[in-house]
């Protein structure tokens, strides 16, 4: 409505401008009259029109049904939370029922107004399911970023059973062609706005002189052409003590993700050293140092499974006794053990049930923000899934030189998408197009999904490598935990009160964002992503090249590709 109104001031405006100069001849003022009242007559035609629009309930509206009948409205395109009156959720579920509406059916306007205003009513024509598409694929090819995971090493000191890499890691180290490689890389990219990196690894500290030199090029670099410059890194913490986290600080490394998994006896016995020995207590003293010595955040991943999951309590009460919320930029997150590669051993034996986890969780969550070690429970920013391996702006980079786009595939030379030698040709390959082609909207769980505009997918190795043996469910925990995440915030917020929970309205059962994933929908979208590639690339892949890798793939017989050698189209459910 303001650019109508805009556009009319601005016919209005112009036509003063007229009246003043043509009042001199009256019978041209009287042709100008009769024009003036043709085009109040369009305006006020308008107008009806707009007041008479016809409205439909968002496909991303989630409502949750309240004790006393009142209801909470979540939209997750627009984020929106509000609570409803019983009187106002008996009118919103009225009409939900119907396809659509005008604005004269609905007697109370100022509801009409919030519900507009929140995104939770749109207008009857507008098709939500292209917008949220057109946002994903802007996100996805956004220019002027770029955002590089770099593991200097693959090495690691730790022996974690349910390791991606598997226990039998590599020891090599970064050497200075693959260093200078990467900045050229980062060079060669016009009018680049910002670089963001995550050391990665293996321990990435292990290899630190890399890091060290990488950064202070990068840095440099940026900083004379005005570029934005951001860091953070992926570590077991061993070497993380408080002389590490400040050369890594003023090397604009911003905030470092450390795993614990449980008290000291559970944590040890998870995460030993490759010599069998404890890691708990050094850990934590390191992160102490951490704290105090520089201002860099460090976010505790807590990875349950069946044989720590009880113990985790007793870890927070650890925290507690080091006062780790009282030294600030410190907090803690959970995330399930699942077996995400071939390689990841003993996580086969460790991991729960979705739902499991995800109602354990939910109270671990609860106590964590109590303790000041978690914030109000918050939707993302934007697709969650946006990776790198989403994005087309994002790389990971090996010791070797070696260019994948998943974290998970990095320790497989199989796997990688080109060289960092070679980067003219890194999106050539067929593993480069196993990725650029997968998109959450030729599943039709996705695009169905009532969390898609905050998900987007979460996780797309789970799609492209979905193996029956491993069977690692893509869908976060906003999935599992909807009408509870949505309850806690409100609650935080002070908006309800505890006693207005349902029970009926438990996620697991409500399911009040669709459907789940399910080893069978990851198959089928497995298979339209080979579809996809087969048909881009004019050869036959299967899933056993998949698995092969490169040299499977890239010596796949030959087809007629598909007319123009354009990827065929995602289905819209």
């Amino acid at each position: 409505m303001p650019d109508f109104e805009c556009q009319v001031s601005q016919d209005v405006e112009q036509q003063a401008t007229e009246v003043a100069l043509l009042a001199r001849d009256p019978a041209r003022a009287d042709a100008l009259e009769a024009a003036a009242k043709q085009v109040l007559s369009g305006v006020h035609g308008r107008q009806r029109e707009a007041a008479a629009s016809r409205y439909k309930v968002s496909r991303y509206d989630i409502p949750v049904r309240l004790a006393d009948e009142s209801a909470l409205l979540f939209n997750s395109r627009t984020r929106s939370l509000i609570l409803l009156s019983d009187g106002e959720a008996q009118i919103y579920r009225e009409l939900a029922k119907r396809s659509a509406f005008s604005s004269g059916q609905v007697n109370d306007r100022l509801l009409l107004e919030a519900l507009v205003g929140g995104g939770h009513v749109v207008g009857a024509m507008v098709d939500e399911l292209a917008v949220v598409r057109d946002s994903y694929e802007a996100t996805r090819s956004a220019k002027g970023s770029l955002t590089l995971t770099i593991a200097p090493t693959m090495a690691c000191n730790f022996a974690c059973g349910y390791c991606f890499q598997g226990l039998n890691k590599p020891t090599t180290r970064m050497k200075p062609d693959v260093q200078n490689a990467i900045v050229e890389f980062v060079k060669a990219k016009k009018d680049l706005k910002s670089l963001n990196i995550v050391w990665y690894g293996g321990e990435p500290l292990m290899g630190k002189d890399s890091i060290f030199r990488l950064s202070d090029l990068l840095i440099s670099y940026c900083d004379k052409h005005k570029i934005s410059y951001s860091a953070g890194i992926v570590s077991n913490a061993w070497f993380l003590n408080g002389e590490m986290a400040a050369q890594l600080y003023s090397r604009r490394v911003r905030w470092v993700q450390v795993t614990v998994d449980g008290d000291r006896g559970t944590h040890d016995r998870m995460r030993p050293l490759t010599s069998g020995h404890g890691t708990f207590d050094r850990i934590l003293d390191n992160i102490g140092e951490a704290l105090d010595q520089t201002a860099i955040s460090i976010n505790a991943r807590v990875n349950v499974g069946q044989s720590n999951v009880d113990n985790v309590n007793a870890m927070l009460d650890c925290f507690v006794e080091r006062n780790f919320a009282r030294r600030g930029n410190f907090s803690v997150y959970f995330a399930p053990i699942e077996a995400s590669t071939p390689e990841s051993g003993s996580a086969y034996e460790e991991r729960l049930s979705r739902a499991e986890f995800n109602r354990k969780v939910l109270a671990l969550e609860e106590r964590a923000r109590r303790l000041g070690f978690a914030s109000i429970q918050a939707p993302s920013n934007g697709f969650a899934g946006m990776c790198v391996a989403a994005s087309h702006g994002g790389y990971v980079v090996s010791g070797e030189g070696d260019v994948h786009k998943c974290w998970e595939t990095a320790h497989d030379p199989s796997k990688r998408t080109g060289s960092i030698f070679e980067p003219d040709k890194l999106h050539g390959s067929v593993n480069a197009s196993l990725w650029s082609q997968w998109t959450p909207f030729d599943s039709p769980v996705c695009a169905s999904c009532k969390i898609l505009p905050m998900c987007g997918g979460f996780c797309a190795h789970r799609f492209v490598y979905s193996s029956p043996a491993e069977a690692a469910l893509p869908c976060p925990s906003w999935k599992w935990n909807t009408a509870e995440y949505i309850f806690s915030r409100a609650k935080d917020l002070g908006v309800v009160s505890a006693e207005k929970w349902l029970p009926e309205e438990a996620t697991v059962e409500a399911k009040q964002s669709g459907e789940r994933h399910s080893l069978d929908s990851l198959q089928a979208a497995q298979a339209r992503v080979l579809e996809k590639v087969s048909a881009l690339h004019g050869r036959n892949i299967d899933t056993a090249m998949l698995f092969a890798g490169e040299s499977a793939l890239e010596a796949a017989p030959s087809r007629a590709p598909a007319e123009g050698g354009q990827a065929l189209e995602s289905i819209t459910p």
